[in-house]
């Protein structure tokens, strides 16, 4: 969920970025980039049925493929940390991160950017917050 009022890269413009990037336009790869606009912070398995409503023969391994590759040239953000499924945003968002220390969910939070989207915070994120 994103907290922030941080503007989202378009989900219009995964053919520039890709193109940009010197990689090779493709229909999976243009959706993946288009449902990870539309959906931050997600995991593969959060995110191989919405590409799927979009291209019904998506592999898991098809978007794992497009994920490193979007990583690799800098057009995805990926999210490592001990215990905690991989979590995959498109870069260019200019917020903060904050990582629940009681279920594991990734969110976006409001103030100034840290230097690197490395830096997560730990803390409660919202829907664990609010059923305290």
């Amino acid at each position: 969920m994103l907290t922030t009022s941080a503007p989202l890269p378009s989900s219009a413009d995964a053919g520039t970025r890709l193109r940009r990037a010197g990689l090779r336009v493709t229909t999976a790869r243009q959706v993946v980039l288009e449902v990870l606009a539309e959906n931050p912070h997600v995991t593969v398995a959060e995110l191989l049925p919405l590409v799927r409503e979009r291209l019904s023969m998506a592999s898991t391994r098809g978007v794992h493929d497009v994920l490193t590759t979007g990583v690799a040239a800098g057009l995805v953000h990926r999210f490592d940390h001990v215990g905690v499924a991989q979590r995959y945003e498109l870069s260019g968002f200019d917020h903060r991160h904050l990582l629940c220390r009681q279920c594991g969910r990734l969110e976006a939070i409001d103030g100034a950017p840290t230097e690197s989207a490395e830096e997560v915070e730990s803390g409660l994120c919202s829907r664990c917050a609010s059923a305290e």
